[in-house]
């Protein structure tokens, strides 16, 4: 299977039986990088695919914690404060096989609507998944109600290069990184467990995607969340 546009039913409901499997995975962790691998395996057009899962401070391994609390300086940040960690990389590149070699996204912290929208691509994420920047502020459960209710919702950037947002900016802002990897189009997906823990898998892609295409593989995180929800229910997360 080589590019998305060329997956059928068919194709779909084999993807959908290979993510059933990651229930063999000892941890979120372990599944998070196997449905990352998944991606980069079954499609030549994915220069990079990722998995984040956002939690609580409290709940991060010392480096990723410590990750995030520098990453937030000078902005505070609490026990509560909700961090975009990296779960699962796999890529073009040796490095980005690695999830501890990632040098900027390991765990991003979503201090406040001002630190998010220095992010145009994460503010754009969340934008998608109709999660508002305000309640960032306001201290309030950042996955959408449309997610607590079980959809699965789509982050689509149809060309990496020009897509701008609201304020005029690039979404991809890492401009040097499409060019000089072919990235074309950029889509991801997002779900949330029963209890509330937001996962999102986002790919870098050399295709030119049409929404509709975006939107077809929108479902798969379903997939996902059904193959490690006993993980997040019984905390088997990081080992």
């Amino acid at each position: 299977m080589r590019s998305f546009a060329e997956v059928g039913w068919p194709e779909l409901q084999e993807l959908r039986a290979q993510i059933g499997e990651l229930q063999a995975s000892a941890t979120l962790l372990e599944a998070a990088q196997g449905f990352a691998a998944l991606f980069t395996t079954r499609f030549d057009t994915v220069v990079l695919a990722r998995v984040f899962v956002v939690l609580p401070l409290s709940a991060l391994p010392e480096r990723e914690r410590l990750f995030a609390e520098h990453a937030a300086a000078p902005a505070a940040v609490s026990e509560t404060t909700p961090i975009l960690c990296l779960f699962g990389t796999a890529g073009h590149k040796p490095a980005w096989n690695d999830r501890s070699s990632s040098l900027n996204h390991l765990a991003i912290p979503l201090s406040s609507s001002d630190f998010v929208r220095g992010a145009p691509m994460i503010a754009q994420l969340l934008a998608d998944l109709q999660v508002s920047l305000r309640v960032l502020d306001d201290g309030l459960p950042v996955v959408s109600r449309e997610l607590m209710g079980g959809r699965s919702l789509t982050f689509f950037v149809p060309d990496a290069l020009t897509a701008v947002n609201e304020d005029g900016r690039l979404i991809i802002a890492a401009e040097d990184f499409a060019r000089a990897h072919g990235v074309r189009s950029v889509f991801g997906m997002g779900g949330a467990y029963i209890d509330g823990t937001l996962v999102v898998a986002i790919f870098f892609t050399s295709e030119q995607l049409t929404r509709a295409t975006a939107d077809l593989f929108s479902t798969l995180i379903a997939a996902f969340k059904l193959a490690t929800a006993r993980h997040v229910q019984l905390g088997r997360l990081f080992r």
